[in-house]
């Protein structure tokens, strides 16, 4: 996109080359998801890992097979006790379904929560792309200090992002779905809706990308000149608060262990962030009055 000087621009060129960014950005979103609904299966089984780990162990499952073996071919099996008849039927049942499939229970969930999870991918591998057009479209407003940290900024504002999402993925989601199954205890087994799950999953991703974005705004607007070291560390309090309150907010359950695996991270970003904070805190008010000046 040819780039005219921002002074000489009018209110309405500015719009313009605002709409012509949105439109890339949910292009490439869109020809992601399209991508993504295609390799649907692949990435639901891949979803769905934390679940299929759950369904019990393969010895747990020769060991019910050669029960039930065990009683077909035993001649005296109609005189046995009716309760070890009920025992092994509920074994049976509770490894088929301790959180080893999906249902749907509308005819049209499936379809829809395809077309949510392919957005979702769309948006997750193409925000790179947006992130890249807001950069574009913002930088030519910004001083030359503040142009060299949005970029970093940027950059390390994706980089984060992908870790608390994918972390989230990999360590915290696998954990959460063990702790609220096992809540059941053995008479309360899990029968999850492919709309439910999928929404747990994503909307876990997305907060845990979300709030790991903590490090950089603090970072910036430190370097703005907007917070200080000082402050911050005078306010920890009020983070500790806030970071449960976020925990509460951007997870898709309400109890207090789904909370807390966000809650702490943030508030450990947090602390780590002040240490950054404060090793970087070199810029004095009269250098960046002398960049705006020039």
């Amino acid at each position: 996109m040819p780039r005219k000087d921002p002074n000489q621009m009018s209110l309405w060129e500015h719009l313009d080359e605002l709409r012509a960014r949105v439109i890339y950005s949910l292009v490439v979103i869109l020809a992601i998801a399209i991508v993504a609904y295609i390799f649907r299966e692949q990435i639901m089984a891949f979803l769905t890992e934390p679940l299929r780990a759950l369904t019990g162990s393969r010895a747990e499952l020769l060991r019910l097979l050669e029960s039930c073996r065990s009683l077909i071919v035993d001649p005296n099996a109609l005189q046995m006790p009716e309760d070890r008849w009920s025992q092994l039927a509920f074994d049976c049942r509770r490894f088929l379904f301790h959180g080893g499939s999906l249902i749907f229970i509308r005819p049209t969930e499936v379809f829809f929560g395809y077309i949510k999870l392919a957005l979702f991918v769309g948006l997750l591998i193409g925000a790179p792309f947006v992130l890249y057009q807001i950069w574009q479209f913002i930088v030519p407003a910004l001083f030359p200090h503040e142009r060299k940290y949005a970029r970093y900024g940027f950059l390390a504002g994706a980089g984060l992002f992908y870790l608390g999402a994918f972390g989230c993925l990999f360590f915290v989601v696998p954990i959460a779905i063990r702790f609220l199954i096992e809540l059941g205890g053995d008479y309360l087994h899990a029968a999850f809706t492919f709309d439910n799950y999928i929404s747990f999953i994503l909307w876990f991703m997305l907060g845990f990308g979300i709030s790991f974005e903590l490090p950089v705004v603090l970072f910036l607007l430190a370097k703005i000149g907007l917070v200080t070291h000082a402050f911050l560390r005078e306010k920890r309090k009020y983070a500790i608060v806030i970071a449960l309150v976020l925990g509460a907010i951007l997870t898709p359950t309400q109890d207090p262990f789904t909370m807390m695996t966000m809650a702490i991270p943030l508030i450990v970003l947090y602390e780590v962030t002040l240490w950054i904070i404060r090793l970087t805190e070199k810029k004095t008010e009269s250098e960046i009055a002398t960049e705006k000046g020039g």
